[in-house]
């Protein structure tokens, strides 16, 4: 009895789990509807829907090298911050006072390189893909007090390098009610596509 009541709440774990995650999972079919005076859902729900277009239309294989760069970076810094908590337990200050000023310095030292690399490197980055050994960068960016969207395009097609940059009003993508125009940001992407990929692929 025992082991069946063990693998009977195995089970309803698992389809716990299943469910939560199910919840998670974003219906395409709805319409997807922001603030439209709120710049960063503005921001994050068109980079979704584009990032969402160039995999299921486009079959483009997402990557995810520079946000995993990022996570490495404040790995590192956490190892650092455990650390000298870990040995400040283990041997009390003052015992401890030269490793927390090491690890402290080392920690305060990554997160500076952070946001180096968030501001100079990441820069907005919101999808990394690949199709057929060609790669492709897209990165957005909404300046403060404006309703301006600004996308840059990099891409990689047989070692050519090829950038392009535009910007537009965010209500090229947007209704009076907030929703996102699914057919707007589709032509938005076809024409990424066509720019970096699709016309130097021929």
């Amino acid at each position: 009895q025992w082991y069946q009541r063990r693998v009977s709440s195995g089970i309803n774990a698992e389809y716990g789990v299943k469910k939560i995650v199910e919840s998670w999972k974003v219906d395409d079919s709805k319409p997807v509807v922001v603030e439209k005076y709120d710049k960063v859902a503005v921001k994050n729900g068109i980079d979704d829907m584009l990032r969402s277009t160039f995999t299921s239309k486009y079959n483009m294989t997402e990557t995810f090298k520079t946000r995993d760069t990022r996570l490495l970076i404040c790995f590192v810094a956490c190892l650092f911050s455990g650390f000298g908590c870990l040995y400040d337990f283990l041997h009390p200050f003052p015992e401890s006072k030269m490793i927390l000023a090491i690890c402290s310095l080392s920690y305060f030292t990554i997160t500076g390189l952070l946001y180096v690399w968030e501001w100079f490197v990441e820069k907005g980055t919101f999808f990394e893909g690949t199709l057929n050994g060609n790669a492709i960068k897209l990165s957005s960016y909404i300046p403060r007090y404006s309703g301006n969207y600004t996308i840059t395009g990099e891409s990689t097609v047989d070692g050519t390098k090829q950038e392009i940059k535009y910007t537009k009003c965010i209500s090229t993508w947007l209704d009076e009610s907030g929703t996102i125009l699914p057919d707007k940001v589709a032509k938005e992407a076809e024409l990424l596509h066509q720019s970096l990929l699709k016309a130097k692929s021929q």
